[in-house]
């Protein structure tokens, strides 16, 4: 673990997930929400930052509930300056309507304000729910099932993780193409560990990959074979996709549960076929050859299994603070027919137990694994910590 899993550390990983593929307002919307977690009073928060956001999207015929969400926002603190937003706002409501449903709404909203008890939460409570019932009578229904969302938020205990599943509904009605947002809430549905999700999809996690990602297509664009190694839930197939092209790519990881999560959540439409597949190993026991690793290919549902030789020209390790040398030293001396680009990154968190073989710096990573030719070599800053990334040839 690199870094406190949280509900707001996974947002921003989403975050800078969004801004990879060029979506600045939704990673910009993505940030607020995560901010808003961070707050000492979350709930009011995401109250506050949904009715600014509904506020700046209305149509130019809803500007008086825009008018009345901007004010009740600047001042919730004062139950004076609330009761004057609301009475402008009904007398502006009342000189241009006649309708009875539009006045039964005002006058709930009105009933709402008046029985509360606790200013603001109840407040935005009213409010949302009118501003809800307003967009639905207006025909706005996506607009108004978002409200619905931030609401029932609202009454969650754990609002965290109401607003996580409500952020990544949106995320997969918006980019349906991308497959990531779905597979991340069928992983939340099974009831999975939440922390190591939350770790895997962390901003940190994320911007490593990217980062590796961004430096492998500079070098090329397509690979024939992959291997990801300790490749966790092979998460990183989403962000390989975005610029790099491959024929098969094999996710190799002890972790038997990490191996099932990887083949039917976020990488089930690739399992045809075995185009994307997880071989449940350990990387410093593979049997290797000159032609290539062989190894056991498991049905992980119904046990049966195929013994198979896979030639990387592309060898992944996001994760060799976790493990000795040996796998990379086995590489070396068998000096594989394919002439593998091997990318490895590692960092400098020497103070975690699970962290075994950390680096300080290029030179150390350089060291550690010496390369006959190296393509790149480079640190990235994170939170708290730096990432050592070497890629190159044997």
């Amino acid at each position: 673990m690199t870094e406190s899993a949280t509900s707001s550390e996974f947002l921003l990983g989403l975050e800078e997930y969004l801004k990879y593929l060029d979506e600045p307002a939704a990673a910009s919307l993505l940030h607020t929400v995560s901010r808003s977690l961070q707050s000492a009073e979350p709930k009011l928060a995401i109250a506050r930052s949904h009715l600014q956001q509904l506020s700046a999207t209305l149509p130019p015929e809803l500007v008086d509930l825009a008018d009345l969400g901007h004010g009740i926002t600047k001042n919730s603190h004062s139950t004076e300056a609330v009761y004057r937003t609301v009475l402008t706002y009904c007398a502006r409501v009342l000189r241009k309507t006649g309708h009875d449903q539009e006045l039964a709404l005002l006058a709930d909203l009105c009933h709402s304000i008046n029985r509360s008890q606790q200013l603001p939460e109840d407040l935005y409570r009213a409010l949302i729910q009118y501003n809800a019932r307003v967009l639905k009578t207006k025909g706005l229904e996506n607009q108004a099932r978002d409200t619905d969302l931030v609401l029932k938020s609202m009454d969650q205990e754990h609002i965290d993780q109401s607003v996580v599943k409500t952020q990544l509904s949106k995320l997969d009605q918006q980019f349906p193409k991308d497959k990531i947002f779905r597979s991340i809430l069928n992983y939340l549905k099974l009831n999975l560990d939440n922390e190591s999700l939350q770790d895997a999809f962390s901003r940190s996690q994320i911007k490593s990959k990217i980062w590796l990602i961004q430096e492998l297509a500079h070098i090329q664009a397509h690979y024939k074979q992959v291997a990801v190694l300790a490749g966790w839930f092979g998460q990183i197939k989403s962000i390989y996709d975005q610029q790099l092209t491959y024929g098969k790519m094999r996710v190799v990881e002890l972790d038997r549960s990490a191996c099932e999560t990887s083949d039917y959540v976020f990488n089930l439409s690739n399992l045809e076929n075995h185009k994307v597949k997880a071989v449940c190993a350990n990387i410093n026991e593979l049997t290797l050859h000159k032609n290539g690793y062989e190894w056991r290919v498991e049905n992980f549902r119904d046990g049966t299994a195929y013994s198979e030789k896979f030639l990387p020209d592309l060898i992944i390790n996001t994760s060799a603070e976790h493990m000795t040398e040996e796998w990379y030293h086995q590489l070396r001396f068998k000096q594989l027919a394919s002439d593998p680009i091997v990318a490895i990154q590692s960092n400098n968190l020497f103070d975690i137990a699970e962290h075994v073989n950390c680096v300080h710096s290029v030179d150390h990573m350089i060291k550690k694994f010496p390369m006959r030719e190296v393509l790149f070599a480079g640190e990235l800053q994170l939170k708290g910590y730096k990432r050592v990334m070497l890629i190159g040839k044997l």
